[in-house]
């Protein structure tokens, strides 16, 4: 999952790649990571993008692009939900 993080999330081909069903693949990761795949995901994209914010002078939208967003807005809107900021006021830091 690490390395497909600008690709869409998809639970169905998950499960399939661990021979699961969509129900028992995400019992079995939320077991294990203590979080459902979806909100994993988030979480690693959101950290994609702040190592990006901190070590290099990429656009805000290019960064969106890049951990998977299609949007600048959708991508500041999940940014602000999982830090508290924008990426424009966490890239000041």
């Amino acid at each position: 999952m690490e390395a497909h993080l600008a690709e869409p999330f998809d639970l169905d081909f998950l499960a399939g790649l661990c021979g699961m069903s969509r129900f028992h693949f995400s019992r079995s990761f939320h077991n294990t990571m203590g979080q459902s795949p979806s909100r994993w995901f988030i979480g690693q994209r959101v950290e994609h993008a702040k190592d990006l914010l901190s070590q290099t002078n990429r656009s805000i939208i290019e960064i969106a692009l890049t951990s998977g967003y299609e949007s600048a807005s959708h991508f500041a809107q999940m940014f602000r939900r999982e830090t508290g900021i924008s990426p424009r006021d966490f890239r000041k830091l």
